[in-house]
């Protein structure tokens, strides 16, 4: 049976900050004790110092540490009314070290195509050195966990530069937030996210650049230090995080692309072909080469476990003694089909390659046999001594690896899909899960051990009570392959049943296969899939319309209000194009929902949010 899965976020709640205990660093800490008793002389006091070291994030991120950023990397759709945004896996990280008091110490610039620097690759030793002339850089204090050859990114960015786009410390934590999920009792869900948001517009029709940049201890009164830079002085920074993407197509955005997934054919098979073929590929036939044992050569039809349409799939007397018995002859073509033969030689195959797994098995089967031997000496020997019956429940290893194999996990992808022009680019493709495909697959794994005829015999006494059996369920999903899947790594998947469109269908299997196709299996038929992203990963944004900005603002639950704030020219840096005055921003926003105090970042990465579609697949 399906196992319940955790439940989801239905709606997303924000922190203005989330700050460490400690904050990253080297540490002393002095115990002293003294000792006085009336009518004695004073006892030399004790006093001990020891050190420690908070280790944190300073010259490079780990992989795992970005969850997500937005636009996504390599992405061409139309984001110029976005403002880029990165997702940090742990919340406090952004507040473990400080530009100035409490002020965040990372900082997101948006670099325009003509602008953007080149990243340099240097050790913590280098940093260490003076700068170049010309190169501002200030003196920098090695923590007991950084190394001198420890390598890092930075990038060298002119002044003029840098002063249009640095924003000042307000700003800092006014981009910077908290988020998590809430379910529809307000209560968390998931982990909670750190975001920071950059305060400028990508550039339309041409490729932006955005870095994550170091800003620790580069403050100074609520602005960042330039070092008396001027004119073509370059100010150094350490690039912890960096993506390009291009502001060209409208049709490269989430909505759009997954509109544009809804094509015919929607299931997994070749284009039509010649009319006595077009029936085996209209079931997701495809043609393969065939080598016999003898050494001779044809072409046979091959289809994967995950068909179109209804499954006309014959019968099988499972187990089998070999795979020959599996293979299929159409007399009508005068060709083979070896689907089903594939599929138990590669059960057997992937259950040889897990050798615990196998040996296992095999122990079991052995020692299954060995007492249904005993079993049938005692009928008739009642008189001699036997040990008690013992009953052989199948290993919760064994059973959990046929569970995990009747979820198609392991089976390699060329299987599941033989022909790369079923799964083209920016498609989706529906289908129905073969049952005897999978009642094969796992025959051919529990087919360990199986050399005699009374092997095949002692496997078929296992009957339902088999761990390869299983309650045939109908097993329904999808396989998409599109720019949505590696450009937005938060996707929510629902399925619904096809009675009547309504009724949650339990998701099975959930698995990026790679990093552009996506597979997604439900317990059940599916009639009506909705994708959509996380709440916790939306991303920020304003109206551009006629060539104006402006924002729509909304209430404390995410509901739109009837209040607009226009942009004008009050909200734009002089000589800047497109970069924030965030806090002036901020304040409009403010005044126009005549709230009693200043926006915290959380209030204004809620007013921020730009909604979330939903795109909705429905069998006809």
């Amino acid at each position: 049976m399906p196992t319940e899965i955790e439940q989801e976020a239905v709606a997303v709640k924000f922190q203005q900050f989330h700050q460490p205990t400690l904050a990253a660093g080297d540490y002393e800490i002095t115990i002293q004790q003294s000792v006085k008793i009336k009518d004695h002389a004073a006892i030399s006091a004790f006093s001990e110092t020891k050190r420690f070291t908070v280790a944190g994030e300073r010259f490079e991120l780990k992989p795992t540490d970005v969850l997500g950023v937005f636009p996504p990397e390599g992405n061409l759709g139309n984001h110029l009314n976005v403002l880029p945004h990165i997702i940090l896996n742990r919340s406090t990280l952004p507040w473990e070290r400080t530009a100035e008091t409490n002020t965040p110490w990372l900082a997101l610039l948006v670099f325009d195509e003509d602008q953007k620097p080149k990243p340099k690759t240097v050790t913590v030793a280098d940093l260490e050195s003076a700068p170049p002339a010309g190169t501002k850089f200030p003196a920098i204090t090695r923590e007991s966990a950084q190394q001198p050859e420890d390598v890092l990114t930075i990038i060298d960015v002119p002044y003029d530069v840098l002063k249009k786009l640095m924003p000042n410390a307000a700003e800092l934590a006014m981009l910077t937030h908290v988020r998590c999920g809430a379910n529809d009792k307000g209560a968390p869900v998931g982990d909670e996210l750190a975001i920071v948001i950059a305060n400028r517009l990508p550039q339309a029709g041409h490729t932006s650049t955005v870095h994550l940049v170091s800003v620790e201890g580069r403050f100074k009164k609520g602005e960042f230090d330039y070092d008396n830079a001027s004119g073509n002085d370059l100010i150094r920074l350490v690039s912890l995080k960096n993506w390009s993407f291009a502001c060209l197509d409208p049709n490269k955005d989430f909505k759009e692309l997954l509109l544009a997934l809804n094509t015919t054919p929607a299931t997994l098979r070749l284009p039509a072909g010649a009319k006595a073929a077009e029936e085996l590929l209209a079931r997701g036939n495809v043609l393969l080469p065939h080598h016999f044992r003898e050494g001779d050569e044809t072409a046979s039809w091959f289809h994967g476990p995950l068909v179109p349409g209804k499954n006309l799939s014959p019968q099988f007397a499972l187990p089998v003694r070999s795979a020959d018995e599996l293979v299929h002859y159409d007399p009508a073509l005068s060709m083979f089909d070896v689907s089903y033969a594939a599929a138990w030689e590669l059960g057997r195959l992937l259950a040889l390659q897990d050798k615990d797994f196998s040996i296992s098995l095999y122990q079991w089967k052995r020692e299954r046999a060995q007492q249904a031997a005993r079993e049938e000496q005692r009928v008739g020997n009642e008189y001699l001594p036997f040990q008690s019956a013992t009953h052989f429940f199948v290993p919760e290893t064994i059973s959990a690896w046929f569970k995990s194999l009747r979820k198609l996990e392991g089976v390699p992808f060329n299987y599941l899909v033989p022909d790369e022009r079923m799964l083209p680019s920016e498609s989706i493709r529906f289908f129905r899960v073969d049952q005897a495909w999978v009642d094969c697959l796992a025959d051919g794994a529990f087919s360990i051990g199986r050399a005699a005829s009374s092997d095949l015999k002692a496997d078929k006494s296992h009957g339902e009570k088999s761990p390869a059996a299983g309650l045939a369920p109908m097993l329904t999903g999808f396989l998409m392959r599109s720019e949505v899947v590696s450009g937005w790594p938060g996707l929510i998947v629902d399925g619904y049943s096809a009675n009547d469109g309504e009724h949650a269908v339990l998701m099975l299997r959930m698995e990026r296969l790679s990093a552009d196709v996506l597979l997604c299996i439900f317990w059940g038929e599916v009639g009506r899939v909705d994708v959509h992203q996380k709440p916790e990963t939306l991303h920020f944004g304003l109206v551009h319309s006629q060539g104006a900005f402006s924002k729509k603002l909304r209430y404390e639950n995410g509901a739109e209000r009837s209040n607009t704030v226009t942009l004008g020219p009050q909200h734009w840096r002089d000589n800047s194009p497109r970069t924030l005055k965030v806090v002036e921003l901020a304040r409009s926003i403010k005044e126009e929902l005549a709230l009693p105090a200043a926006l915290t970042s959380a209030q204004f990465a809620l007013q921020m949010v730009d909604g979330s579609e939903n795109i909705i697949f429905r069998s006809l």
